[in-house]
C-alpha cells in the first residue's frame, strides 16, 4: 500500500514539472545586469551555446600585438605549458559579448562590443528585453554580426528605447535597400554614428543627405558621422551635401576611400561657402519660424545655438524685403559646425586590421586634383572674410581642419600650399598651432579630406 501511494506521488510531481514546461523568457524581467540577463534569457529560450558577457580587455596597439604573439610562438617551443597558454587566448577569440563598465559596477555597463558572431532573431529578441534596462548604455558597437534588413529595422526599434545610447557602430553589415538613415531620423538621440565598409552607394547617400535635412525636417543630434570605405561617388556626395544646407548639429563627416572627386568636393565647397535659398527651403523657414513664434515653448526643446552662422544661408537670389531681412537677422544666430573627410584616413591603431576584402576596398580612392582643392580654398577664404569675432575676440567660426591627403594632386600645387597655411593657424589639432585659452564651444568647423 505504501509503495502504491508513493508511486503515485512521483508520477504526480513528474506530470507537475511536464506541465510546468520550460519557463517563458516574455515574463523576464531584466535586472539591469546584463550578465545575469543575457544568461538568463539564453536559458530559457533553449541556446545550447551561447556567447558569455566577459569585461572588454584594453585595445593592443598594432606593434605590441606582434611582439605579444611572437613572444607566445616562443613560448610555445620552449615551454611544455604553451599549449594551455594557447587555448587561454584562443578562447579570447571566441563568440562574446564584450561590456565597459562604470567602476566596474555590473548594472553599470556604459559600452558594448561585439564582433564577427551572427546576431540573429533569437539574440534580437534577448536584446529587446535586456538593453532597454541598461541605464548607463551610452555606446553599442556591433561589427559585422551579420544583420539582416528585419534584424536591423528591430535593432533600430531596440536602440531608440535606450534613452542614453549616444554611439552607435555598424561597420560590416551590408544591406541591399540600405536603411541606414533610420538612425538618423528627428527623434533619433545618437550622436555619434559610424557606418564603414557597408557598400553604400549614391542611393544610400541620397537617404542619408535626406536624412540630415530637407526643407521640411533635419536631424539635430548626430555630431559625427562616419562614411569610409563605401561606394560612393560625385553623385553621392551631392546629395549630402544638399542635405548639409540646412542641418546644424554634424560637426564632422568622413568619408574617406569613397570613389569622390573635383565635382564632388565643389559640391561640398558650395554648401561652405554663401549659397542661396530655393523658394522651397524659404517658405518653410518661414513657417517654421511662425511657428515658433506661436509656441515659444517649442524653442527650448532646440539645441543650443550660436551667435555665429554662415550669412549664406538666408540669403535670396531675389530682392530681400523687409521681412526677409529679418528672418535674415534671425537665423544669423543659428550655428554651422561641419567637419568633412576626405582624405584617405590613416586607420587607428585601435581599429580591427582589415581582412583581405578590405584591401580591395584601398583601392578606391577619393581622386581630388587640384581643381577640387582650389574649390574649398576659395570657400575658406570666404568663411575667414565674414568670420565675426567671438566675445574673447578670437574668430572661431567656419572651417577649422581640413586634411586632403593622398589625394590627385602634388603636395606642391600652390592651392594646396595656400591651403595648409590658412587651416594651420586655425586647426586645434595642429602641432604647430598653440592655443593659449580653451577654443570657443561655438562657430568651430572642421573639414578634413
Amino acid at each position: 500500500m505504501g509503495k502504491k501511494v508513493e508511486k503515485v506521488a512521483k508520477e504526480k510531481v513528474v506530470t507537475s514539472v511536464e506541465e510546468e514546461g520550460p519557463r517563458n523568457p516574455e515574463d523576464y524581467v531584466c535586472t539591469g545586469n546584463l550578465e545575469v540577463d543575457f544568461t538568463e534569457l539564453c536559458n530559457r529560450m533553449e541556446i545550447l551555446e551561447f556567447p558569455l558577457v566577459v569585461p572588454r580587455h584594453p585595445a593592443v596597439p598594432l606593434g605590441g600585438l606582434a611582439d605579444e604573439m611572437q613572444s607566445l610562438s616562443a613560448s610555445d617551443k620552449s615551454t611544455p605549458s604553451s599549449a594551455a597558454v594557447g587555448k587561454e587566448h584562443i578562447s579570447f577569440f571566441r563568440p562574446c559579448v564584450q561590456v565597459e563598465m562604470e567602476s566596474d559596477d555590473p548594472k553599470l555597463v556604459k559600452a558594448i562590443y561585439i564582433r564577427a558572431w551572427m546576431i540573429d532573431q533569437r539574440y534580437i529578441f534577448i536584446f529587446q528585453k535586456c538593453l532597454p534596462a541598461l541605464v548607463a548604455l551610452q555606446t553599442v558597437s556591433l561589427w559585422n554580426v551579420g544583420l539582416t534588413e528585419a534584424t536591423f529595422t528591430a535593432l533600430v526599434a531596440i536602440l531608440r528605447q535606450c534613452t542614453s545610447l549616444k554611439s552607435v557602430v555598424l561597420d560590416g553589415n551590408p544591406f541591399a535597400h540600405q536603411p541606414y538613415y533610420l538612425l538618423m531620423n528627428e527623434d533619433s538621440q545618437i550622436q555619434h554614428l559610424t557606418l564603414r565598409n557597408n557598400q553604400i552607394d549614391d542611393v544610400g547617400a541620397k537617404l542619408i543627405g535626406e536624412a540630415l535635412s530637407t526643407p521640411r525636417k533635419c536631424n539635430k543630434t548626430l555630431l559625427t558621422l562616419n562614411l569610409n570605405f563605401n561606394h560612393i561617388t560625385d553623385k553621392g556626395i551631392g546629395y549630402i551635401a544638399e542635405g548639409l544646407r540646412l542641418n546644424r548639429s554634424l560637426l564632422w563627416l568622413s568619408v574617406a576611400y569613397n570613389q569622390i572627386g573635383d565635382e564632388g568636393a565643389i559640391k561640398l565647397a558650395k554648401v561652405l561657402s554663401p549659397f542661396a535659398l530655393t523658394h522651397e527651403e524659404i517658405v518653410e523657414r518661414r513657417l517654421l519660424q511662425s511657428n515658433s513664434q506661436e509656441s515659444p515653448r517649442s524653442s527650448s526643446l532646440r539645441r543650443p545655438e550660436s551667435k555665429s552662422d554662415r550669412s549664406s544661408q538666408i540669403e535670396s537670389s531675389t530682392a530681400i524685403d523687409k521681412s526677409q531681412k529679418s528672418a535674415k537677422s534671425a537665423i544669423k544666430k543659428k550655428d554651422k559646425k561641419e567637419m568633412t573627410f576626405l582624405e584617405k584616413a590613416t586607420p587607428s591603431i585601435t581599429q580591427v586590421i582589415p581582412k583581405k576584402d578590405d584591401f580591395k576596398m584601398l583601392k578606391r580612392d577619393n581622386h581630388i586634383t587640384e581643381v577640387g582643392v582650389k574649390a574649398l580654398l576659395a570657400a575658406l577664404k570666404v568663411q575667414i572674410s565674414q568670420a565675426r569675432p567671438a566675445v574673447d575676440g578670437r574668430s572661431v567660426s567656419g572651417l577649422l581642419r581640413l586634411v586632403l591627403t593622398k589625394n590627385a594632386f602634388p603636395v606642391t600645387c600652390e592651392a594646396y600650399t595656400s591651403l595648409q597655411e590658412l587651416i594651420v593657424a586655425r586647426d586645434p589639432m595642429s602641432k604647430h598651432h598653440v592655443v593659449c585659452s580653451p577654443p570657443s564651444t561655438h562657430g568651430e568647423s572642421q573639414l578634413q579630406g
